[in-house]
Parts: C-alpha cells; sequence; structure tokens
C-alpha cells in the first residue's frame, strides 16, 4: 500500500469503522513490513568487514528489497 493510500483509510476511518476487508488488508501489509523489516535488520547485523560477508549481505538486502 501507498502512503496515499493509507491515508485515505486512515480519513476512511476517521469517518465511520474500515470495512473487515480493508482492516484484513492493512494488518497483513503491516506484518509484511514487519517481516522484511525483520530480515533486513537480521542481515545488516550480520554485516562483518570482511568483503565476502558484506557482499553476501548486499546481494542479500538486494534480494529483499
Amino acid at each position: 500500500m501507498s502512503v496515499e493510500q493509507i491515508e485515505s483509510l486512515r480519513r476512511s476511518n476517521a469517518m465511520g469503522a474500515l470495512p473487515k476487508s480493508q482492516v484484513d488488508e492493512l494488518l497483513e501489509t503491516a506484518a509484511e513490513l514487519a517481516r522484511r523489516q525483520r530480515e533486513i535488520a537480521k542481515i545488516l547485523h550480520s554485516l562483518g568487514s570482511r568483503w565476502p560477508g558484506v557482499r553476501a549481505a548486499l546481494n542479500e538486502l538486494n534480494r529483499l528489497t
């Protein structure tokens, strides 16, 4: 979801409850973003000072993003 779509849903929700399907979609998107953030943090933590490790981590980050 884009920032604009989220803001639109926020405004809609202020005027009345969002449909369950939209709430479910928002929760799924948030869960996916949390999973990706956790994976990225894990990879960044594994970065070492040796070039092969850095290269492998960068390749994995590229795959995730």
